[in-house]
């Protein structure tokens, strides 16, 4: 999880959690990862692994649909600031629970 920590520290990553609290999200299925190749968070491409290998998706209406999912997940997950804090947390928890 420490990896983690690094990753979202660097300027074209950011790190969110999901909470458990955030509940179900309706219309999220799977996972899926969103491409941007730009500066703004844009999807132009969403991947899914599967058991034949990995989709791409790029047509206009699948990546609409994928841009509302992925805006849905961002808005209901933590903060940056909030999700290391808790990745931080847990760290910690981690190593009390090994001594």
């Amino acid at each position: 999880m420490s990896a983690i920590l690094e990753i979202g520290k660097r300027k074209n990553v950011t790190v969110q959690v999901l909470p458990f609290s955030a509940g179900v999200l309706a219309g999220y299925s799977s996972a899926f990862y969103s491409f941007s190749f730009d500066e703004e968070p844009t999807v132009e491409a969403v991947a899914m692994d599967n058991l034949r290998g990995t989709s791409v998706l790029e047509g206009a209406e699948d990546l609409a649909a994928y841009a509302n999912a992925y805006d849905l997940l961002r808005s209901s997950a933590l903060a940056p600031d909030a999700s290391a804090k808790l990745v931080r947390g847990i760290l910690r928890s981690l190593k009390e629970d090994a001594s």
